[in-house]
């Protein structure tokens, strides 16, 4: 049903992450031979719903519940092997999974302690002008890969050489901190506190301990020892053998180092062109990629968004923790025309709240100058999640082109002034943030449950023409549709 006669096939998100790529990397896993996660680290988050099992995996391609399947970290991932080991393996062990048939590049780069600690400090010096990051020393880890000083997995089974590298690598880092950041050691101790810090790792003078470091890599490496191998090797034979193989993509399009809405990005490649580079694969062997597109737009953390439904600073307040109910929801959804009010009923009806950090997801309109995007990188082929969340929604739309309203400014070879319309994405956050709606598609909303729905013709004709709005706005064709978290709650649109 999902791979037909296709070999290779990516999921990849087509937005600001948190799409709904999960359920969907589960559902095509369920015909794969192999699932390869590509790129990021544990900054990602997938959700995988299996019966009564909720799985929320960061680092552990979404495959990992099948036990006839392998699983694949690519060496494109940065690799947390305290996380790994402490939180995600011992948790699937608890839920009664095997980690047997998963497979781990040893050229993988590792995020060490000061990763972590770099990365909140950047934060803290950019004070107002943050990026917005997970903390999880991500972006440090991909920039010490860059300037050819990261460890990678491989370097954690020679112990004399890893120490020499981690007491080099640490006196930098030290420098880089308390010299020419001047970190605040008041400010560096209460960070230690933080239940997400490597405690213990680092000495009362604010020097990294070289030893406690090497001996605590070493001891996760020992546990990581026998999935450890040549993933270039394993792949291209699997191909070789016409092995079914699904690229499992994290984060999404606009957040891709390249091509998104940059600086505020992720440190990866998590375009199409990702996968190839994250697997040591080629780009031809790969037959279809997948655009995961939710019905409607989020984003976490900061970064400009232009049809966000409310503000940031109003869901800063909000948690999971006080989530509202579905009739509650529903009824407010009738009685508002608030932006941020429909904005909240959204949230609370899909559960957006971050899978990593729990952090309150900024939701809005589609965006269909955004999503266009995801046709002209990573191909037409598109899969419509969480559209099930609009059930309540008296109308809907669909944002087809901005007006900038900023100073005039130079901007991919010629000016931009104060008034005009975007129909092409800028990615350029400075040009970005200075972008609104100029032009909205609206829908009548169709007020039923579709939740129940078991095929495409079932669906209400408000819902087929909503859809069909989708593709005429951003050029993509959608091949499956989602109504629901469940493996049999998706729909195929037949050919």
């Amino acid at each position: 049903m999902y791979f037909n006669h296709d070999q290779i096939i990516g999921i990849s998100g087509a937005s600001w992450g948190d799409e709904g790529k999960g359920k969907f990397t589960d559902v095509f896993a369920s015909e794969a031979d192999i699932i390869a996660r590509a790129q990021g680290g544990c900054n990602a988050g997938h959700t995988v719903i299996v019966g009564d099992i909720k799985l929320k995996l960061h680092q552990v391609p979404s495959g990992i519940i099948y036990p006839d399947k392998l699983n694949v970290i690519g060496n494109g991932v940065v690799l947390d092997p305290r996380v790994l080991v402490e939180n995600e393996l011992k948790n699937l062990a608890e839920k009664g999974i095997n980690t047997d048939n998963l497979r781990i590049s040893g050229d993988s780069h590792v995020i060490m302690p000061w990763h972590r600690i770099i990365d909140r400090a950047r934060e803290w010096r950019l004070a107002k002008n943050k990026i917005g990051t997970t903390a999880r020393g991500i972006g440090p880890a991909y920039a010490d890969k860059a300037n050819r000083c990261g460890i990678r997995l491989n370097d954690l089974y020679d112990k004399k050489v890893l120490s020499e590298k981690i007491e080099l690598i640490a006196s930098e880092k030290e420098n880089l901190l308390f010299g020419a950041w001047k970190l605040p050691e008041k400010t560096f101790s209460e960070w230690m506190n933080l239940p997400d810090q490597f405690n213990g790792l680092w000495l009362d003078n604010g020097k990294f301990d070289v030893q406690e470091i090497a001996n605590s890599y070493s001891k996760w490496a020992a546990i990581l020892h026998d999935y450890v191998t040549d993933i270039k090797e394993l792949l291209n034979n699997a191909i070789k053998n016409n092995k079914k193989i699904l690229l499992e993509g994290a984060q999404g399009l606009l957040l891709d180092i390249d091509h998104g809405t940059y600086p505020f990005v992720t440190s990866s490649n998590c375009s199409a062109g990702g996968f190839a580079t994250g697997l040591g694969i080629t780009p031809q062997s790969i037959d279809r990629i997948y655009n995961i597109m939710s019905a409607y737009a989020t984003r976490v953390g900061a970064g400009p968004f232009p049809t966000e439904l409310g503000t940031q600073e109003e869901i800063s307040n909000e948690s999971g923790d006080n989530k509202m109910s579905f009739k509650q929801s529903a009824e407010l959804a009738k009685s508002t025309n608030d932006d941020y009010t429909i904005g909240k009923v959204i949230r609370h009806i899909a559960g957006e709240f971050g899978t990593t950090t729990g952090r309150p997801r900024r939701t809005g309109w589609f965006d269909a100058v955004a999503s266009s995007l995801a046709a002209k990188i990573n191909g037409p082929d598109v899969i419509i999640t969480k559209l099930d969340v609009l059930d309540v929604m008296p109308k809907i739309k669909i944002c087809t082109a901005y007006k900038y309203t900023g100073p005039s400014t130079w901007y991919n070879g010629k000016n931009v002034e104060n008034g005009d319309k975007f129909t092409v994405f800028p990615t350029d956050a400075r040009i970005l943030k200075c972008c609104s709606p100029a032009e909205f598609k609206e829908f009548e909303g169709w007020n039923s449950n579709i939740t129940s729905v078991k095929n495409y013709d079932e669906l209400p004709d408000l819902t087929k023409k909503y859809l069909k709005g989708i593709e005429q706005s951003t050029g993509c064709k959608i091949k499956f549709v989602s109504v629901g978290p469940k493996r049999s709650q998706t729909l195929k649109i037949m050919e």
